[in-house]
């Protein structure tokens, strides 16, 4: 041990910033020896959470709003279609058609013919 610049105990062969890490072998610290592997896998698994995630939330929103087909909130109406078309019967077909018939903006329009002929299609 010596005395460095500023009067610290120092080992010997430390630089200095503490760029070398007498700690460990030939001075690398741990984050130097992540693999491009680990730094990969751990991208794929915080893109893989996200996406569950979503999934979990869109999923929550559309049970959440499935009575809101003739809401004013375009995205209520359009998580109600998305609820429907998980549930066919004559009813919910009876439903999209009055649906169809009220609404005014053409995206929705089309999602919610599309969702009656999947229903349509699954009574069949």
């Amino acid at each position: 041990m010596r005395r460095g610049r500023k009067g610290r105990l120092e080992r010997r062969g430390s630089a200095p910033y503490g760029r070398r890490d007498p700690r460990h072998p030939y001075g690398r610290r741990a984050y130097d020896r992540l693999a491009d592997s680990d730094s990969l896998r751990m991208a794929a698994y915080g893109f893989l959470g996200g996406f569950v995630l979503g999934v979990a939330i869109w999923s929550q929103q559309v049970h959440r709003h499935r009575g809101g087909l003739f809401s004013r909130s375009p995205l209520r109406r359009l998580a109600a279609l998305g609820y429907l078309g998980g549930q066919p019967s004559v009813d919910t077909a009876r439903l999209l058609r009055d649906y169809i018939a009220w609404e005014r903006q053409p995206a929705l329009r089309r999602r919610g013919e599309h969702v009656l002929r999947q229903v349509e299609q699954s009574l069949e």
